[in-house]
């Protein structure tokens, strides 16, 4: 899985409004308008966006864990041209940015760490 890009601009209000107005679109046009049954419960986590706004990166988990991760990939590469048209809609910049779906497992590794820190004070 590829990690985390470095956000481009940290602190950059207009990446940042942009960042957050993809993040809740694509919520919504998952959960109203993508009838895709690959794509089950999932949360977009976040947003970062190239400083061109030719690229955003749109982190999400799931419940499910390693099985589901891939039918779930298969479901949203199938729907990103279709979520794209959908941002542009609502999306009030020249361009529309490409949209990579990358999971994230943050919430698996800390739910790890968590677990092993539990054994540790069992023992």
């Amino acid at each position: 899985m590829p990690s985390r890009k470095p956000s481009p601009e940290k602190g950059s209000g207009r990446l940042d409004r942009i960042a957050s107005l993809i993040q809740a679109e694509i919520a919504q046009i998952l959960r109203r308008k993508v009838n895709d049954k690959r794509i089950g419960m999932i949360s977009i986590t976040s947003v970062e966006i190239s400083k061109d706004l030719a690229h955003a990166w749109i982190y999400y988990s799931e419940l499910g864990g390693k099985e589901k991760f891939e039918e779930t990939k298969k479901g949203l590469q199938s729907a990103t041209k279709f979520i794209k048209g959908e941002v542009g809609k609502v999306l009030e910049t020249q361009r529309v940015p490409n949209l990579h779906f990358v999971y994230d497992d943050r919430l698996e590794k800390t739910a790890a760490l968590i677990e092993k820190i539990n054994a540790l004070s069992n023992d």
